[in-house]
């Protein structure tokens, strides 16, 4: 009888456990993750979901991981969005955007990164791929398919 009860006890409370999810923090940047940028000093703006307690932000060399001085000064209250520039002009590699602090709302740490490129002035990508013929569209399913109602409106003839 206790083995019945004990094991009732332990799968109801593995039923009622739920997973812990993370919240995070981040919600967009400028630059974009892996954005390649022809500026050598760029603004740099993080916007956050919620009032978020922004303890450290810094700027790192992916090459030689040096640390670039910014004017980022920490703030006194909590924001929901920071921007800075670099100090000294940055040369041309592969640099990453560091920051962390405390998400209270979730009472959790949070914190992430930013990768991004400062390419030379001859190695810049166009804007916009260049144009490329448009395909023919794939052929759908006909209507011996065992699962129409898969297909949607567009893979149903008319007659049926």
């Amino acid at each position: 009888m206790r083995l019945h009860a004990a094991i009732a006890v332990l799968v109801l409370t593995c039923l009622a456990a739920t997973g812990a999810r993370a919240q995070c923090a981040f919600d967009q940047s400028v630059p974009n993750a892996n954005e390649v940028l022809t500026e050598t000093q760029p603004e740099v703006t993080i916007d956050f979901t919620d009032e978020f307690r922004l303890d450290d932000v810094r700027v790192v060399s992916l090459d030689d991981k040096a640390e670039w001085p910014t004017n980022w000064a920490r703030p006194a209250e909590e924001v929901r969005q920071t921007a800075f520039r670099m100090t000294k002009p940055l040369p041309p590699g592969k640099y990453l955007v560091e920051w962390n602090g405390y998400l209270r709302r979730h009472h959790h740490a949070d914190g992430g990164s930013i990768a991004f490129t400062v390419a030379k002035s001859g190695d810049i990508p166009p804007a916009t791929p260049a144009v490329a013929e448009p395909k023919a569209a794939a052929r759908r399913s006909g209507s011996g398919s065992p699962y129409p109602m898969l297909l949607g409106a567009a893979g149903r003839p008319k007659d049926q």
